[in-house]
């Protein structure tokens, strides 16, 4: 199985109730696999996100049962000189974004996504998109 970082995007359209159900079937597979590795900004982004105190206790629960994937202390480093060189490549993107997609570089992931950011990163980087068909 791939080991994949899911974006708060894709999570999202699988939190829907018309949803993506390639994208649900995807990600239910994913977590019965353990392939997913979770950024806690990604952990930050959803639970920000949530509705209730109960949504947030599930969802909490649910997040804490994945794969934590740390930032090494020289990470910011190497997101400032990769997102500097994407902007030159004329790419300019939520520096969050940017953060993600250097994460999946660095640690050989796939990354799962409903946003045009990362196709765009990806155009310009060696970023792996897990592509849902």
């Amino acid at each position: 199985m791939n080991r994949v970082i899911v974006d708060t995007s894709a999570w999202i359209e699988s939190f829907r109730p018309g949803g993506d159900t390639k994208i649900k079937k995807v990600l239910k597979d994913l977590i019965l696999g353990g392939s997913i590795f979770l950024p806690g900004i990604i952990k930050a982004e959803i639970l920000r996100g949530t509705k209730s105190v109960k949504e947030y206790a599930i969802l909490n629960d649910l997040l804490n049962g994945l794969n934590y994937l740390p930032i090494k202390e020289d990470f910011w480093n190497s997101l400032s000189h990769f997102s500097f060189n994407l902007y030159r490549k004329g790419i300019a993107v939520p520096l969050i974004d940017t953060l993600i997609a250097l994460l999946a570089i660095e640690n050989d992931l796939l990354l799962l996504h409903r946003d045009k950011h990362f196709d765009l990163i990806a155009q310009k980087s060696s970023l792996k998109i897990l592509e849902v068909s």
